[in-house]
């Protein structure tokens, strides 16, 4: 029917009827006669003899299960691999909080259903561009309520957006919205630009690259915000807000999209609960915060269809229906309008795949998250499936699931190699910190052939059959196949050769590599099996080569994963990315930009990075596809060519629902496919 069983799985299949075998026979055969030649007193004779027919084996027949409908009101979604690291949703720069949050908040625009494309208006009714494209003014709609009572206006829009560029922080969303604004990544470049221009600093000098943050002065800090509010001015009473950009930006509007920069607060309300009051002399009180540290880290007020509960950490979110969402028109033809159809929202993060399933087979729980590799113990179940376009068929009739499958997720996963370790302080992760088999040394990445080394000894194709089910491709770089930049035609320069891994071993560090060995740690996010399995495979490989190498891999919670890879503490992760905007500026920028969310933590040697910072710059400085093409290509080889790190896999998606959830489609550009827009979503018994 739909099944499509890995290697991985036919073994357990195997085994499985082994051990029925030994404990259960079908029905015999008819007995077979068959002739014999025997010899009796050294006379041959012919005899017919009844051959003693083998068992067929059983087939053992498929479970019953047929789930009860429960909490008709509510939509509970059972997540595996994360959760929220804060409700703040200019702080937020992952998808389980982001998914969450852009149910509570909304922007100016969203996207039209399906398409990443197209837009639809929220807290705007209409837009215009000036011919350049880099002046954008929306109408602000009006008649809109937030949930603490207060009414939105422009200020609030233009509030939002300054707070959101002048809070920044380190490794946070705001490198691509700063761009936008002001050609810089961090709003900490933009202050030590001002402050040189008023002391007379040139900024090819060497006086200008030692500059720091704490240098600059406050005058340079309020003009620096005073830059701010100008590239978002609002007027009131025209009821506008008018965007300055500073040049034109093609993924502007999809930028917009997102909570980290279109999420709207009530600028009234903020202050009243001790946030930025939006004055000049105060907004670096509030730059670059710990997320505990922001008064939205566990509450919020926003306009969208569902209101924040609580969120308990390492417990659950729960959100409830806004019974006065503003909304009296469908969002798009045959879309939702008025208050929410789901009354009720629990998202719970377990870990564990034998809970999540149970939960589901009993009606506990109405959307799961499914490793790859777990797919094959639902697809018996499979009432009904849906593909891309949309099509559905009919699968097992006596199934209960209805499935989206192989959608095409614009995310790729590789593992992130740290070549500069920041071990101050200690560092579990690195063992003794030397290479004195017990450990790693800070720059042990930092080594060409152990990076090379690494690529050869991981086994690409057993990570897609046993990790992807089959249902994935190899990475060739940082660009992801079918955008511009993929190396069409062309191989992954990487494939599993520990004839070649062991090579590079022993000219890594001059041969101490391969004679002393090493340990370390790698990690990946608790719940993530996918991404267990992958560095499973990973140590196999690496230790197969050398019985003196040891790597530990380690499940950690995803905020702490988070934590400890901004703080460069991670010699080697495996991680994804999801991209915010379908260019591959945004492939291209996070992993290998200094100033990247990945890229800072690679942490790449000084004159790679500078290479690589160059030609990123500069593919983006272009607005065309015949002039930007040929440089991301160029881009994609070489980040193969240096094994930045391990380019593991692109994947398809799939999700899984009880019959009774209804209107779900698949947009590519959401966060968390089953519940980044529940308002579209119904709950309805069978």
């Amino acid at each position: 029917m739909f099944k499509k069983i890995s290697w991985a799985a036919i073994c357990g299949l195997v085994i499985a009827s082994m051990l029925l075998a030994a404990c259960t026979t079908s029905p015999p055969a008819p007995a077979e006669q068959v002739e014999v030649t025997r010899v009796v007193a050294g006379t041959p004779e012919t005899v017919v003899v009844t051959a003693t027919p083998e068992p067929e084996e059983a087939e053992e027949p498929l479970e019953a299960i047929a789930p009860e409908f429960k909490n008709p009101d509510t939509y509970v979604i059972i997540a595996g691999a994360g959760e929220p690291e804060t409700m703040d949703p200019h702080w937020t720069y992952e998808t389980a909080g982001g998914a969450v949050q852009g149910n509570i908040y909304e922007g100016l625009i969203w996207f039209n259903r399906e398409r990443t494309d197209e837009f639809v208006p929220m807290l705007a009714t209409s837009w215009e561009a000036n011919e350049a494209g880099d002046v954008w003014t929306f109408n602000v709609r009006e008649g809109v309520t937030f949930h603490e009572g207060g009414t939105l206006e422009p200020h609030d829009v233009a509030y939002s957006v300054h707070r959101a560029l002048l809070q920044d922080r380190i490794d946070g969303p705001h490198w691509m919205t700063l761009e936008a604004f002001f050609g810089l990544y961090a709003i900490e470049s933009l202050a030590i630009q001002n402050y040189a221009e008023a002391q007379g600093i040139d900024p090819e000098s060497d006086a200008y690259g030692e500059l720091l943050f704490d240098d600059v002065d406050d005058a340079a800090l309020v003009t620096t915000c005073e830059m701010v509010k100008e590239a978002l001015v609002a007027d009131d009473e025209a009821g506008t807000v008018t965007f300055n950009l500073n040049t034109a930006t093609p993924w502007f509007l999809a930028m917009l999209t997102n909570t980290f920069l279109g999420a709207t607060l009530d600028m009234e309300w903020m202050v009243e609960n001790g946030g930025w009051d939006g004055s000049c002399d105060t907004w670096v009180d509030y730059y670059n915060p710990v997320a505990q540290d922001t008064i939205l880290f566990d509450q919020a007020n926003g306009t969208g269809p569902y209101m924040l509960d609580h969120w308990t950490p390492g417990e659950d979110t729960v959100l409830v229906a806004n019974e006065n969402y503003w909304r009296t028109e469908p969002i798009w033809e045959g879309g939702p309008s008025g208050p929410p159809s789901i009354k009720r929202v629990l998202i719970q993060n377990i870990n564990e795949w034998g809970t999540r399933r149970a939960m589901f087979e009993a009606g506990d729980a109405d959307t799961i998250y499914v490793p790859s590799q777990y797919r094959p113990q639902l697809e018996p179940y499979y009432k009904t499936v849906c593909y891309p376009d949309e099509s559905c068929e009919e699968g097992n009739p006596e199934g209960y699931i209805l499935a989206y499958r192989d959608m095409p997720v614009p995310a790729m996963t590789p593992a992130q190699f740290n070549w500069q370790i920041d071990v101050e302080g200690g560092n579990p992760y690195v063992g003794s910190g030397e290479l004195d088999g017990n450990g790693i040394p800070p720059d042990f990445f930092g080594d060409i052939h152990v990076r090379n080394a690494f690529n050869y000894c991981f086994d690409f194709d057993a990570m897609i059959e046993a990790a992807l089910n089959g249902e994935g491709m190899q990475a060739q770089g940082p660009i992801i196949a079918g955008m511009m930049g993929y190396r069409e035609g062309e191989d992954p320069l990487f494939s599993y050769d520990p004839v070649k891994c062991e090579e590079e071993f022993k000219l890594a560090f001059d041969g101490q590599v391969w004679e002393s060995g090493f340990y370390m740690q790698l990690a990946y996010n608790t719940g993530n099996d996918t991404r267990r399995l992958t560095s499973e495979i990973l140590k196999a490989g690496i230790e197969a080569v050398n019985p003196n190498f040891n790597i530990s891999v380690v499940g950690m919670p995803w905020p702490v994963l988070l934590n400890s890879r901004r703080a460069r503490k991670l010699p080697i992760y495996v991680g994804g990315w999801l991209e915010d905007f379908h260019d591959p500026h945004n492939w291209v920028h996070p992993f290998l930009h200094t100033q990247g969310g990945y890229g800072r933590v690679i942490n790449m040697h000084e004159d790679m990075a500078a290479e690589f910072d160059a030609m990123i710059e500069e593919a983006a400085s272009y607005t065309t596809v015949e002039e930007r093409r040929p440089i991301y290509e160029a881009i994609q080889l070489k980040a193969q060519e240096e094994a930045v790190v391990i380019w593991m896999y692109q994947p398809l998606g799939r999700y899984h629902f009880q019959e009774s959830i209804k209107g779900f489609y698949f947009n590519p550009a959401y966060q968390q496919k089953t519940y980044s827009y529940i308002y579209a979503l119904s709950k309805e018994a069978p």
